[in-house]
């Protein structure tokens, strides 16, 4: 590593997250229930999102790219739709 590396990394703050006794409960529950990507938690998430957002449906996605996905075909893009870029 040069110089130049090395102070980029000295500006890098960290700090120890404020984890709380009650969300580590909360946490360890998930996990021994066996629920990671779906189960009761998200449904009641989804549950509390949907009433923030006046009734509306919601959703979760285990991942960034299922998300995007999901958006593109809300919007009516999908599979053989043309699309232009700018280069």
């Amino acid at each position: 590593m040069n110089d130049s590396n090395q102070q980029a990394v000295s500006f890098l703050p960290f700090t120890r997250p404020g984890i709380d006794e009650e969300t580590i409960a909360a946490v360890g529950e998930v996990l021994r229930g066996g629920w990671l990507a779906s189960g009761p938690k998200v449904a009641e998430l989804e549950e509390k999102l949907s009433q923030y957002f006046g009734g509306r449906p919601v959703r979760s996605q285990t991942s960034a790219t299922a998300g995007l996905e999901l958006a593109l075909l809300a919007c009516g893009i999908g599979a053989g739709t043309k699309s232009s870029r700018r280069p």
